[in-house]
């Protein structure tokens, strides 16, 4: 496959999952709320794992999830839906 093509398959499926910023919920506790229509229960709650982890790394940390909830999808209808609260420990 292509450079381009392969490019233009992920900007479709970027398109296609979503989150919200982070916000700080606590001092030091974060939310974090992602969906996607192409990942499924299970790979919508590993993209908003891995954006959490990012997000921490960004500031030189690492993330340590403390809470979540999972909405499932409706196909078609309603993509499925993750809501994480983490916070940002140091990292070792």
């Amino acid at each position: 496959m292509k450079t381009r093509q392969v490019l233009a398959i992920c900007l479709l499926l970027g398109a296609c999952a979503s989150s919200q910023p982070v916000t700080q919920i606590d001092k030091d506790t974060y939310l974090l709320v992602a969906s996607s229509r192409w990942h499924g229960n299970e790979g919508v709650a590993l993209q908003g794992l891995q954006q959490a982890d990012d997000w921490c790394r960004q500031r030189g940390r690492r993330a340590r999830v403390t809470g979540s909830e999972r909405s499932d999808g409706v196909i078609g209808v309603m993509p499925p839906k993750v809501m994480l609260t983490f916070k940002c420990d140091p990292s070792p």
